[in-house]
Order: structure tokens, then C-alpha cells, then sequence
């Protein structure tokens, strides 16, 4: 899955608090909320709330909250209810799109980032996210136009670009990807997702060496990145580097990622060692995972 940032977006442009302990403590809850301080936050927007039940702002960012939480059913429903006040806001149609996109319900997810353009045709990170979804609905070529338009708007737009990158590649257009995913990295040369994306488009054009270094610069910003130590794997095995293809896949495992593929990737290391019966046992883990596969 593509890399997606959770960006707070600013609070709207209509009349501002009256109060002037509300306009207070609406600031005071958005430096909590930048901050990351979540409860704090969400317990000043309540507060606001007790006082002013219509207040946009703090119905809104309440529905962002809950979306941070990965709480996304209750984002959607709080920011319904802050779009019944004010319907054109843009931003709180891009942050309903998301928690819908993380519910899997693509459809509506698509529906709100098409309104939130409709409303601001400058939206970068609404293209961006359209673009996200169009992908997962296999949209392809529609999902490359919305990347496209997000970066002409940002031109720095690493996420964009890295998203641009991995529909290139499920295209198999490995050169575009390449490019993508190199422009990405050099507006964000921290961009774990990225280098773990461009290692395996390294590997389909079998500049093994170069794919495996990229692979290795991933995990070392993501000691944790399981993907990343699954995609090391395939490429220390095409290497023959058979033992460390193993370890790297017994830490993917460790981490917990759990598909059929790795299970059938370590039997096939496994056998090469002449390690039969281990072997087996992967096979047989990997169909448990997946019956269907022949």
C-alpha cells in the first residue's frame, strides 16, 4: 500500500469564535492537536462544543481526531455533522475521503475528494488522495492524471510522486517508475516507502546490487519495515545468497507479516539448501494462507 500523511488542514474562514474564552481555548487545541497531543486536544474541542454545539471548527477537527486514532467510522460521522453547517469547506470533505478510503469504502471515498476539488480546484492533497483511490480501484490511468495534477499544484510533492511511482510500476512502465520514485527521495531523502518501492523496480530490471542497497537504506530508517525485509529477501535469493535470503525472510515473518508469498519464497531457499523438510512446512504454512494457489 501506498505511503498516505496525515496532514492537519487549517481550520475554516468563517466568522471566528465569539467568545473570546472559546477563541482561546480553540487555539490553545490547536497546538495540542499540531503537537500531537491528541487527548488534550480533543478535550478542549469538547469543550468548545458545550458551549457552542455548532461550532464548525471543533466538530471538524473533533472528526480528525478520531480519524488519527484510526477511530474512522466516528470521523466520518463527526464530520457529517460539521458539513451539515458548512457544506463547502473543502478540507473537511478531503479528511471525510480518507477515513472512508481506511474503511475500504472507495466509492464514497472518491465522491467527497470529487467535492473537495469541486470546492477548491487548488487542492493538491485532494488530488493526491483521489489519485490513491482511483489506484486501489484499479483506475490506473485516471489515478496518474490526479498525481500528475497534484504535482504541477506542488511540484515538490513527495507523496505524489511516490504514489505516481507505484502506479507506474503496477503498469510495469519500470523506467517512469524509476524516475518517480528518484524525484520522490530527492525532495524526501528520509522516504522509507519510497526507496522500498524503487529497490523493487531495481529488481525488475535486474540492477540487483542497486536494488538491494535501496532496500537496505529502507530499513535502516524503518528497523521495523517487514516489506522491506521481505523485498531484500527475493533479491538476496536471485543473488544466491541463500542463507541471508532466509534470515531476511525469518525477519520479515518475525515482524508479522504473514502471506502466502514469503511462506513459498522461504520453502523455495529452503530447498535450494537441500533443507527439506523445512521446506514442507513452509509450503504447507503458505497454502494454509491461501488454498487457491497453485
Amino acid at each position: 500500500m501506498p505511503f498516505i500523511p496525515r496532514r492537519l488542514q487549517t481550520i475554516s474562514n468563517r466568522k471566528p469564535v465569539e467568545s473570546i474564552d472559546a477563541a482561546s481555548l480553540l487555539n490553545q487545541a490547536l497546538t495540542f492537536h499540531q503537537a500531537g497531543r491528541l487527548p488534550e486536544a480533543e478535550q478542549l474541542y469538547r469543550k468548545i462544543l458545550q458551549v457552542q454545539p455548532e461550532h464548525f471548527d471543533s466538530m471538524h477537527l473533533l472528526g480528525v481526531v478520531h480519524y488519527q486514532r484510526g477511530q474512522h467510522r466516528e470521523a466520518v460521522q463527526q464530520i457529517d455533522s460539521a458539513l451539515k453547517i458548512n457544506p463547502s469547506f473543502s478540507a473537511a470533505h478531503n479528511n471525510r475521503g480518507n477515513a472512508l478510503k481506511e474503511m475500504g469504502r472507495f466509492d464514497e471515498a472518491l465522491a467527497s475528494f470529487n467535492q473537495a476539488i469541486a470546492f477548491n480546484l487548488d487542492f493538491a492533497d485532494a488530488f493526491n488522495n483521489r489519485g490513491i483511490v482511483l489506484y486501489e480501484l484499479q483506475r490506473f490511468d485516471e489515478a496518474l492524471i490526479n498525481y500528475d495534477k497534484a504535482i504541477e499544484l506542488k511540484p515538490d510533492y513527495a507523496e505524489a510522486f511516490n504514489n505516481r511511482g507505484n502506479t507506474l510500476n503496477r503498469l510495469k512502465r519500470f523506467g517512469e517508475a524509476l524516475a518517480s520514485y528518484d524525484r520522490a527521495i530527492a525532495f524526501k531523502p528520509d522516504f522509507a516507502s519510497a526507496l522500498n518501492g524503487r529497490g523493487s523496480v531495481l529488481q525488475e530490471l535486474k540492477r540487483l546490487d542497486e536494488a538491494l542497497a535501496s532496500y537496505d537504506r529502507a530499513i535502516a530508517l524503518i528497523p521495523d519495515y517487514a516489506d522491506a525485509f521481505f523485498n531484500r529477501g527475493k533479491v538476496l535469493a536471485e543473488l544466491r545468497r541463500l542463507d541471508e535470503a532466509l534470515a531476511s525472510y525469518d525477519k520479515a515473518i518475525a515482524l508479522g507479516l504473514a502471506v502466502a508469498e514469503i511462506f513459498n519464497s522461504r520453502g523455495l531457499v529452503l530447498s535450494a539448501l537441500k533443507r527439506f523438510d523445512e521446506a514442507l512446512q513452509s509450503y504447507d504454512r503458505a497454502i494454509e494462507l491461501r488454498r487457491d494457489d497453485v
